[in-house]
């Protein structure tokens, strides 16, 4: 396991929250600390920056800097794990065939829950979204770190 992949649909929002934020919680455990983390999206425009509100989310909630992310499609990518943040995304992706194992993150986290859009949401929508993230990403990352110590 070398890489992991964080999707969303326009990789402007959950997805490149999720990539600041498992990337710190990695740098902290060993076993994660080498692993290349990126985010992408099914519908991104390239180029795109993360929303206002994703930025301000990221900045209030966890002293995150995202401003200078640029979306991604995940047309060409490929990862070791790919993880999703809702069902359609989950298939859309399933569907492209891709080299990596693909789950919804919820599902990987235990949880089964998904990760709701907060596109074009208010603030406060935002920091909850990017709180439930840390959740489940604190709980992909306890799951990870126990499969890579057992290989």
């Amino acid at each position: 396991m070398r890489s992991i992949l964080f999707v969303c649909a326009g990789n402007i929002c959950r997805s490149p929250i999720a990539e600041a934020l498992f990337g710190r919680i990695a740098k902290g455990r060993g076993a994660l600390a080498s692993l290349e983390v990126g985010s992408a999206g099914t519908l991104a425009l390239e180029g795109n920056p993360p929303t206002a509100e994703a930025i301000r989310a990221s900045r209030e909630e966890f002293g995150l800097e995202i401003a200078a992310h640029r979306a991604r499609n995940i047309s060409g990518l490929d990862a070791d794990l790919i993880l999703t943040m809702d069902h359609m995304v989950r298939r859309e992706v399933s569907g492209m065939r891709l080299r990596g194992r693909v789950e919804l993150l919820g599902d990987y986290a235990g949880t089964g829950e998904i990760v709701e859009d907060p596109y074009g949401c208010p603030g406060e929508v935002y920091r909850a979204c990017a709180r439930h993230l840390e959740e489940l990403l604190r709980a992909a990352a306890d799951r990870l770190e126990r499969e890579l110590e057992a290989r």
